[in-house]
């Protein structure tokens, strides 16, 4: 392949959820679309140039070392003149970034100023087990904790952190604690002329006094998603960039549960890169669906019109909602906008032929099934049904078109309803409904094992979403390939190429195949990132010796 031009219009292919700067200024200015729900703050408007992510300063005089503290704490942010927004941030900011290469050993010492314990959890990043910041490694109110470990060769890619207590990372989420994680390769593969920009979108829902509001019976039921969606704590940020410019963006959805299916209005976006780091070559789409708690390096090559404005925006797309559906569900919701400025126009940027490298794994050493389901009341079946497509997500069913691109369940001690009873009303007054989410018939709990492995064994996971909606499936301490895929009532696939993942979603009834390979021993998550469908007890652990 020869090397690869982008001539006229090319591609954004996911957004990266990044916070820029403080909430005062990202949030202050900006045009309401619709009057807010009753008892909801304002709206601010939107329009301002992006700001970029808050950079966590290194501590460290020693080379190859990034030494700081995270502080989780609540603030008030101002929105404007009168109005300010109380939420949990690190350090005062929304999503602050961590930038780091390969080889450099990262030391942070994370400081519990919350009124509940909590743990940094470092999402797609290849860590020891005592640094992952599972549940079972809470730091309690007034303690402190420190995450040390050093970055191998091969954890370069966008990467980020939040926290991930037992049976409080919904609440700790929604008000705004989460970060970014930048690791840089050794030499870059993309020629300098490419410029770069990290999103991290995020959503708020606020009262009017601005605390942030509880959860519903839908935001458990479905995942929440805050009627404020944000891009680096800017409500509909501008980039003025050159006409013709090559853009690099680097997306992360840190959101709850909200689903961003990207387009550019007149423009192809191009996927360079997944969760786990660049991909070997360039994808070309016209959307990308970007999951809950997935990240996506897009390129796009902007339009040569001077003057003018294209929207990045997240376009409807049917998950499967239960309860009362909120009207923003069916309504194209911008997140960015790009103006070419009347400047000369940008020549075009060759690529490398080979961007990265993703070798296959190879057969499987064991095998396993896993099946999601959902369990209501009154309703003895799991999964509501195994044949019935969902209607309205097209090439979402294929992670690679999306993205550029259940035996021997039983209820353990957790049977239908009791993941809700052990809940009870969670934290801050939250009421849940009498719903469980479940991994093989079976709700989280924190001292059962599901799956024993073993280091350096190639896994195959076949899981099945035997439900009506939407889960991306998350596994912590490796990254997976994705073999094939299945969709409901349809036939086998295999993927048309291979990328690094952690985060994959998986369509109402369909079956993906994942392939692993886990290298520290440990017992490691897997569970949905819905942070809410997580909470209710879709999350499962394997035992790695």
């Amino acid at each position: 392949m020869k090397r690869r031009e982008f001539l006229g219009y090319s591609a954004l292919s996911a957004l990266v959820l990044s916070t820029a700067g403080t909430m005062g200024y990202a949030l202050s200015r900006q045009l309401p679309h619709s009057a807010p729900p009753v008892g909801l703050a304002p709206t601010p408007p939107g329009g301002q140039p992006l700001q970029p992510l808050p950079r966590l300063a290194n501590l460290s005089e020693t080379a190859g070392r990034f030494r700081s503290a995270l502080t989780p704490a609540p603030h008030a942010v101002p929105l404007g003149d009168e109005f300010e927004a109380r939420l949990w941030l690190y350090n005062g900011k929304v999503a602050p970034l961590i930038e780091v290469r390969e080889g450099d050993e990262l030391d942070i010492t994370l400081f519990n100023e919350l009124a509940q314990e909590t743990t940094l959890h470092w999402h797609g990043v290849p860590v020891p087990k005592a640094q992952d910041g599972a549940p079972w490694d809470a730091v309690a109110p007034g303690e402190s904790r420190q995450y040390r470990y050093t970055f191998p060769a091969g954890s370069a890619g966008l990467h980020w952190f939040h926290p991930h207590p037992h049976e409080g990372t919904a609440r700790q989420v929604a008000h705004g604690l989460a970060g970014a994680l930048l690791v840089r390769p050794p030499k870059d593969r993309l020629p300098l002329e490419v410029e770069e920009h990290l999103l991290v979108v995020s959503d708020l829902r606020l009262m009017a006094n601005g605390e942030v509001a509880p959860h519903t019976a839908e935001d458990w039921m479905n995942g929440r998603e805050g009627e404020l969606l944000l891009v680096n704590g800017q409500r509909e940020p501008r980039l003025d960039v050159a006409p013709g410019t090559t853009l690099r963006l680097r997306l992360i959805n840190a959101c709850a549960g909200r689903y961003l299916r990207l387009r550019l209005d007149k423009h192809e976006l191009t996927l360079i890169g997944t969760d786990g780091g660049l991909i070997e070559r360039p994808q070309p789409l016209d959307e990308l669906l970007l999951t809950p708690g997935e990240r996506a390096d897009l390129l796009v090559r902007v339009s040569e019109q001077a003057e003018g404005r294209f929207q990045l925006a997240s376009h409807p797309y049917e998950r499967g909602w239960m309860g009362e559906r909120p009207s923003h569900l069916d309504r194209v919701a911008p997140l960015l906008t790009l103006h070419t400025l009347n400047a000369g126009v940008q020549p075009p940027v060759a690529l490398p032929e080979r961007l990265g490298r993703v070798e296959p794994l190879g057969e499987p050493d064991v095998r396993r099934q896993v099946e999601l389901t959902e369990v209501m009341p009154g309703h003895d079946d799991h999964g509501a049904g195994h044949g019935a497509p969902h209607a309205g997500h097209g090439a979402g069913h294929d992670p690679h078109a999306a993205h550029g691109g259940g035996s021997g369940s039983h209820h353990g001690t957790h049977g239908p309803g009791a993941g809700h009873a052990a809940h009870g009303a969670g934290q801050g007054g939250d009421a849940r409904p009498e719903v469980d989410f479940l991994i093989n018939g079976r709700a989280f709990a924190m001292d059962e094992i599901l799956f024993e492995g073993r280091v350096g064994e190639v896994e195959e996971w076949e899981v099945f979403n035997n439900s009506h909606m939407d889960h991306p499936f998350h596994v912590h301490g490796t990254h997976f390939q994705v073999i094939a895929t299945r969709d409901a009532d349809g036939e086998w696939r295999e993927a048309p190429w291979l990328a690094w993942k952690d985060t994959v979603n998986l369509a109402p009834y369909q079956r993906l195949t994942l392939r692993m390979v886990f290298r520290e021993p440990g017992d490691w998550l897997f569970h949905c990132h819905i942070i809410e469908h997580e909470e209710l007890g879709m999350m499962a652990t394997i035992r790695v010796s």
